[in-house]
């Protein structure tokens, strides 16, 4: 069978996810979580005495994914047309005449949407590790680069000097807001949905009556590890619209990231370099390219969650539901984890192993395109708390700065020779304020604060992402809990 592009080919599938990440939405492990929910429905009903305890039994024992291929429930969907139907169908060929005591009062999306929860759930987790590590790095670097003189930069033009670790810095305390986001989130997601055809539970009250309904659902969503719901949420897609919009807004800082990373490595600046080993090549034709692929490929993959958003944005259904949604989750919620797990993994690697050029940061601090005007703020300040004319100290170092570039010559030389600021400043002032290393405010003790803070205040427990090479899933075995 040929592979399609990206998901499942060989050639393009690490670009855009990560093994971790397509364990869990794969086929299997949908079906699996459907099981899950179908075996907590199943084990409830059996304690309530609603349906037999040994159909139970018989039930959750073939509650397994590896009995039920997946090729199977393809094959009838294909031939009646309805994806739960053909599951259902397909677990009573498995299951045997016990299955009559199967699926006794959901409709199709107490199952797709309880079972879509859970995936989300191990997705987010996945998640929440890889941020804990792409701070925790953020966090290393940023100390280790505290110190670190370099050019800050506005509108890509010179401003006046910071360090790198103060840019490292912020980095890490944008990550950890975007941590707290998603946190706060699961309080709005994380729900089992248990409400029948439209909501009201209707066939389950037939059956159980409503005390013994609303017994059922507290246990089925306990047992789940998912919170119940104050009224049914078949209609409701906004819970899944936010966690795509923090995904979309999550790439688009790792995006930043990447790209700032891309401008500081461009040729005639240098100051970075994503890693770059001996075996790799940056191009098919010129030998001496070391492009930052990597950095600029999160960038595409966060225009393409910020589609994916915008497409849940976009789902209006009619009446208590419809199915206009289904192709959106199932793309845009996949699609969405699978290429935010892939951006953090890749800006984790590049900033672990970015390479510093420190001696180009300090030759760019007095490069000859700009004359040393990066010290102009400092010069104003200084000349400020000498005459007490903050206006007139920067009108005059602007026209000295329009002068500096028209002539091509040293902003130092044009201040030193312009007749308003004679006498204002002895040689040793102008030695002092046009050294700009030592104009860094509180860059340094910002970083220190910023890592400690961070790491005082992470979460008990958080950890950083440890994933198996292959990426697989731990499995449930539901004849363990059996009835």
């Amino acid at each position: 069978m040929e592979t399609l592009i990206p998901f499942r080919s060989l050639l393009f599938e690490e670009m855009v996810s990560t093994p971790a990440m397509r364990a869990v939405w794969s086929e299997e492990n949908t079906v699996r979580r459907w099981m899950d929910v179908e075996a907590a429905i199943t084990r409830s009903q059996a304690r309530l005495g609603l349906i037999p305890g040994d159909a139970a039994r018989v039930i959750l024992d073939h509650l397994d994914p590896d009995g039920l291929p997946v090729a199977d429930i393809r094959r009838k969907k294909a031939a009646h047309g309805h994806l739960m139907v053909a599951f259902l169908k397909a677990f009573r060929d498995d299951c045997g005449p016990a299955a009559e005591h199967f699926h006794v009062g959901p409709t199709t999306q107490d199952i797709t949407d309880t079972g879509l929860v859970l995936q989300i759930r191990e997705a987010d987790d996945i998640l929440g590790r890889q941020l804990v590590e792409l701070e925790e790095t953020l966090c290393d670097r940023a100390l280790a680069h505290r110190d670190t003189v370099m050019m800050g930069r506005t509108h890509q033009q010179h401003a006046v000097p910071l360090t790198l670790g103060f840019t490292l810095a912020l980095w890490a305390a944008e990550v950890r807001d975007h941590t707290t986001r998603m946190a706060e989130a699961r309080a709005r997601w994380a729900f089992a949905s248990l409400g029948g055809a439209v909501g009201t539970q209707s066939a389950y009250v037939e059956l159980a009556g409503t005390e013994r309904t609303l017994e059922l659902e507290l246990e089925v969503c306990r047992g789940l590890g998912l919170a119940r719901p104050m009224i049914a949420l078949h209609s409701r897609t906004d819970r899944f619209v936010e966690l795509t919009s923090n995904l979309a807004m999550l790439c688009g800082s790792l995006a930043r990231m990447g790209m700032s990373i891309v401008g500081l490595q461009r040729s005639e600046v240098a100051e970075v370099e994503e890693p770059f080993h001996g075996d790799r090549y940056g191009s098919s034709t010129m030998p001496n390219k070391i492009n930052p692929e990597s950095s600029e490929q999160v960038a595409g993959l966060a225009s393409l969650v910020r589609g994916y958003a915008l497409s849940m944005h976009d789902v209006v259904m009619h009446d208590q539901r419809d199915s206009t949604r289904i192709p959106v989750q199932y793309t845009a919620l996949p699609g969405s984890f699978m290429m935010t797990a892939r951006a953090l993994t890749t800006i984790t690697e590049v900033v672990g192993g970015l390479v510093v050029n420190a001696d180009r940061m300090r030759a760019n601090l007095d490069h000859p395109h700009v004359g040393g005007q990066a010290v102009a703020e400092r010069l104003m300040i200084h000349l400020y708390r000498k005459t007490g004319k903050r206006d007139w100290a920067h009108t005059r170092l602007h026209e000295c700065a329009r002068r500096c570039r028209e002539q091509g010559r040293p902003f130092r030389d044009v201040v030193t020779t312009d007749r308003s600021l004679a006498g204002l400043i002895s040689e040793a002032e102008l030695d002092e304020i046009f050294d700009p290393t030592h104009y860094l405010g509180t860059a340094v003790r910002q970083v220190e604060e910023t890592v400690r803070t961070l790491r005082a205040t992470r979460a008990p427990g958080a950890t950083a992402m440890r994933r198996p090479a292959d990426g697989t899933l731990p499995r449930t075995d539901h004849r363990s809990r059996a009835v």
